[in-house]
């Protein structure tokens, strides 16, 4: 048995033994394999963290737990997909804050605050803002400075129109009373590649879309947390440069609506266990993420709130698709 399988396995008993005593539902639950749906294509970071939770799952709970891609529609597919299952606590949706972002930028199936039963969130991260390497300003104030003085001269790259990197791009341009120009692209990688060859001025992404490509070596003027990330401690925060701005990317796990309260607890124990382990930790780390448990309602409410505020950024910026 290699060390790593040994870890996880010596992990699991753990978490399974501190597993607070539930209800006889909860007990007795689950009684077949339990699948956690991704609604984005496998290999990003909604999938890896995923697969991560998976084997620690189906440890702890004595049942295979698998994980299903259901890419399309910027998350709607898979989504939708969870919101018309069985509310049985055999179907979770492991979603990003993209689930808030496509909320108010489209008309879904389905009514996000109310088709699922928000379970924990688990992670969350920093948005970098990102240069082209021969930028003239070398810090947050001096790029506000330069955008003020070339008024739609810059430009940005994001990875579609209505995501979470236009989204906050465009927050940004709100809180700093500027106006940059928005290329949307098909994901966040040709935006980076176009960055990297100077054809863009600036993009906000998470240091998990950087790392290990060329776009690791361009300059990095701040990071999007209320706080200076512990592991880019040389990068301050927009918020150090006087501009009310904080924002970052959350991974949750929700359930549809109606899943019995009992299993909806035992999950979200699963959950804050699962985060106390050092080997998971180091695994969101490589990512640039952190743990961020939370209750149900905290979830729930996180979700709400960056609805309506994605919503209004969308009103205030007067975003619409490109032809």
């Amino acid at each position: 048995m290699t060390t790593i399988r040994r870890r996880a396995l010596l992990a699991a008993t753990a978490l399974a033994a501190v597993l607070p005593a539930t209800t006889p539902m909860a007990q007795a639950w689950p009684t077949r394999t339990v699948t956690i749906v991704v609604p984005f294509a496998p290999g990003g970071s909604n999938d890896v963290i995923a697969r991560q939770m998976a084997p620690r799952f189906a440890a702890a709970l004595g049942q295979n737990v698998v994980v299903e891609n259901r890419a399309g529609a910027g998350s709607v597919v898979g989504a939708n997909h969870v919101a018309r299952s069985a509310p049985d606590g055999h179907t979770f949706l492991f979603v990003s804050s993209s689930l808030a972002t496509t909320a108010a930028v489209q008309q879904t199936p389905y009514d996000a605050t109310k088709a699922f039963t928000s379970v924990s969130r688990v992670a969350s991260a920093p948005f970098v803002f990102m240069m082209r390497k021969d930028f003239p300003a070398k810090n947050i104030k001096e790029m506000v400075a330069y955008a003020k003085a070339n008024p739609g001269k810059m430009n940005y790259g994001s990875a579609g129109f209505g995501d979470s990197v236009q989204l906050a791009t465009e927050l940004f341009n709100l809180a700093a009373g500027i106006k940059m120009t928005g290329v949307n692209y098909k994901g966040i990688a040709p935006a980076q590649l176009d960055l990297i060859g100077g054809r863009l001025d600036m993009v906000i992404t998470t240091v998990a879309s950087i790392k290990g490509t060329a776009a690791e070596a361009l300059p990095m003027l701040a990071v999007s947390s209320a706080q200076r990330n512990v592991d880019l401690p040389n990068i301050p925060t927009v918020r150090e440069a006087g501009i009310d701005y904080v924002v970052d990317v959350w991974w949750g796990l929700f359930a549809p609506a109606g899943i019995p309260a009992a299993v909806t607890q035992r999950v979200n124990g699963l959950v804050g266990e699962m985060l106390k382990d050092a080997e998971f930790q180091k695994f969101l780390a490589r990512y640039g993420a952190g743990a961020a448990h939370s209750t149900s309602e905290q979830l729930h409410q996180l979700l709400v709130g960056d609805i309506g505020r994605w919503k209004k950024t969308v009103d205030q910026a007067n975003l619409r698709p490109q032809k």
